[in-house]
């Protein structure tokens, strides 16, 4: 039986393929195949790049180019692959595969989006998630003062919403929520600027709200356009020049 050396079979692996009619075959380029039971060959992943370095942040991606960069025998490129995963990458092996020798990932917490929240959860979203800006501070001024009854006297024209918010101890102040708001929420990684979208903003009986993009996932092109200068910027402080192309 196969035991797993450097991201080769498992004798697990192993155990389900058997049972499936597939065979482990050794090429005679001493590369490893699976052979299923139509006789489709699939190439196993090459042992060298079985395991990429993983990052969690730019710098420490150029960093690692800087230190071990050039003793790679292969021409390094980054590819941005999404606005949370940054590859560095090389060409075209023999087998088809393109070898990934460093992944890095932002850290970046999921966001509750299209869906209605409570007044407490909403608050603290539009706090921890989102760059202060005078849509945010509006939107959160609207939730931190709902009452129950409020949600009854909103007036709605379908684009956007009015309600009755708290604004002392014994006045009340209507306030006309603008949509689509813009907002810039934390989703890409930190080291650069975060790309502000268009969001609707709605408001339901239970004092609930919630946030519906409107941008058409335009943020991403930006977001990917941004990861893109400032590594180009690293390199060039690095470097003196721009050393990795980099694709995004």
């Amino acid at each position: 039986m196969e035991t797993k050396i450097n991201g080769e079979l498992t004798q697990f692996e192993q155990l389900v393929n058997d049972a499936n009619g597939n065979q482990l075959i050794t090429g005679l380029n001493g590369r490893q195949y699976l052979l299923d039971h139509d006789g489709d060959a699939a190439l196993l992943n090459d042992p060298i790049i079985a395991h990429p370095l993983q990052l969690n942040q730019l710098t420490s991606l150029i960093e690692w180019l800087e230190s071990e960069g050039s003793s790679i025998n292969d021409a390094l490129k980054i590819h941005v692959i999404s606005p949370t995963k940054v590859e560095v990458i090389g060409n075209l092996a023999k087998g088809g595969q393109r070898p990934c020798f460093a992944e890095v990932r932002a850290v970046v917490d999921s966001l509750d989006l299209e869906s209605y929240l409570d007044q407490e959860s909403m608050i603290i979203m539009l706090q921890s998630h989102f760059e202060e800006n005078d849509d945010r501070n509006i939107i959160l001024k609207v939730v931190s003062n709902l009452r129950d009854e409020s949600i009854h006297q909103q007036t709605d024209d379908g684009v956007s919403q009015s309600v009755q918010i708290n604004s002392g101890v014994a006045s009340v102040d209507e306030v006309k929520v603008p949509n689509p708001v813009k907002l810039i929420p934390f989703r890409t990684f930190q080291e650069v600027d975060q790309p502000a979208s268009k969001f609707i903003f709605r408001m339901r009986e239970g004092m609930q709200s919630a946030l519906f993009m409107a941008d058409n996932n335009q943020w991403q092109v930006e977001a990917k356009n941004n990861i893109k200068r400032y590594i180009q910027q690293l390199e060039q402080e690095t470097f003196g020049e721009i050393k990795y192309p980099v694709i995004a």
